[in-house]
């Protein structure tokens, strides 16, 4: 990663504060690039939304907006800087922002070329493609939320609902809490729902347990993670190892919770996983690769708290 993208940062703001950021921003992108006429594109409902915006040094660099009843829309990124991650970011606070809204659902009208875009944050089309401002849409939703069943489930595809179901498996934590990934995906990990499941187990006792282990760290040091600095916040409860390369770990994803809950994928993330939650037997197995690879595993100085 660079340096450039490790100061990306996403920021949630309301109209008055960024007007002129955003309209700079959209004007570039929807009106000169892509056509959209200036009354379609400025139609009087910014002042009712919340809004997020990607900057670097201050420079706009993309932007979305959620407006009160969970249409999400006006979802954009300079040219120079796509294919780096900054869509899938502004989504994610987006999506944030609508859950702490209290909204079960959220919805968009989806350029028909971003559609598999949205289709892999967990969106479905609602309908058959048609055009708005000239452009051909696909509408779309998602709720924010996808329960798993009660009973094992096969099949489950990674982001989403994987991500979803990370965080009822951690919500339902009594004890414990293990969770292997390769690099802490931020997609799947850095969501301010498993943060607060977790920090919430963290502080119920103190038996219990979190433990996370990595194998690289760059990514979430580099750019940032919500797990990082909730492991740095509470050392204690919420330990953060990293994992060197094992003959046993072929970079497989799994979360283990109170020893008889299970969420699974493979580390080939293009195949789906699965969810078992409530089979100490089946469990076990993974449980104790886990801990094989937990006592391969140490401390990074990276991951200790930076001093103010």
């Amino acid at each position: 990663m660079s340096t450039e993208e490790a100061e990306t940062t996403i920021r949630r703001a309301q109209w008055p504060e960024v007007e002129s950021l955003l309209r700079q921003l959209r004007q570039a992108v929807f009106v000169e690039e892509q056509g959209v006429p200036p009354e379609i594109e400025w139609d009087g409902r910014d002042a009712e939304a919340s809004h997020v915006l990607a900057l670097r040094n201050g420079r706009p660099l993309g932007c979305g907006r959620l407006l009160p009843d969970g249409k999400i829309g006006r979802m954009a990124v300079l040219p120079s800087e796509r294919g780096r991650g900054i869509g899938h970011r502004l989504l994610e606070a987006l999506l944030d922002t609508a859950s702490e809204a209290g909204l079960e659902e959220v919805y968009l009208h989806a350029q028909q070329h971003a559609a598999d875009f949205y289709r892999r944050a967990g969106f479905v089309p609602t309908g058959a493609p048609f055009e708005e401002a000239g452009i051909p849409h696909v509408a779309m939703r998602r709720p924010l939320l996808q329960l798993p069943p009660a009973g094992f489930q096969g099949g489950v595809t990674y982001p989403q609902p994987f991500a979803d179901y990370a965080v009822a498996l951690a919500q339902s934590a009594r004890r414990s809490l293990c969770l292997l990934s390769p690099a802490l995906d931020h997609r799947v990990f850095d969501r301010q729902p498993l943060v607060d499941a977790l920090s919430q187990l963290a502080r119920d006792s103190r038996q219990s347990e979190v433990r996370i282990l990595v194998s690289d760290w760059r990514p979430m040091v580099q750019r940032g993670h919500r797990l990082l600095a909730l492991a740095r916040r509470l050392p204690s409860s919420v330990r953060l190892q990293q994992l060197t390369e094992h003959p046993d770990w072929k970079g497989e994803t799994l979360l283990i919770r109170d020893r008889s809950g299970l969420l699974w994928q493979p580390g080939e993330s293009d195949k789906s996983g699965f969810w078992q939650p409530d089979s100490a037997a089946e469990v076990r197995p993974y449980l104790d690769r886990f801990e094989e690879l937990w006592r391969h595993s140490a401390t990074h100085v990276e991951f200790r708290s930076t001093p103010l």
